[in-house]
């Protein structure tokens, strides 16, 4: 299966209050914000509903989430403490849920296809991914 996503860099990395700003954007702009739970083993993971930016559980450096605007989701990997975000979701031919997520968040220094490998590389050179 063909996905599209998308490399985020931001400003700044990530800790609780930039992860915050971002769940409080998504939560205003799509219709809901699911957290994989942390710690949960390979093939047992579950979701749980975000309301509020406080309800992010972080109990991992490495956090993911799923964005969702019906019928269409995207998925959401960050890790503490760096400065990228990977998305990824199913193509659609009318609209572009990975990009969508990423544009308007806060600190936001530039926003990659995954396809791009060159500028891929270059960003795991610098250490960024």
């Amino acid at each position: 299966m063909i996905s599209q996503g998308y490399v985020a860099i931001f400003k700044t990395p990530f800790d609780k209050e930039t992860v915050g700003a971002c769940v409080a954007s998504w939560l205003t702009r799509f219709d809901a914000v699911e957290q994989v739970a942390p710690h949960t083993g390979a093939g047992t993971g579950f979701t749980l509903s975000v309301k509020e930016p406080k309800d992010v559980m972080y109990g991992s450096d490495s956090l993911q989430f799923r964005v969702l605007q019906a019928p269409d989701f995207a998925w959401v990997y960050l890790t503490m403490g760096r400065r990228a975000i990977e998305t990824s979701a199913l193509p659609h031919p009318d609209l572009s849920l990975p990009l969508d997520l990423l544009l308007d968040l806060p600190g936001l220094a530039e926003i990659v296809p995954d396809y791009e490998d060159g500028r891929l590389t270059e960003l795991e050179q610098e250490g960024l991914l």
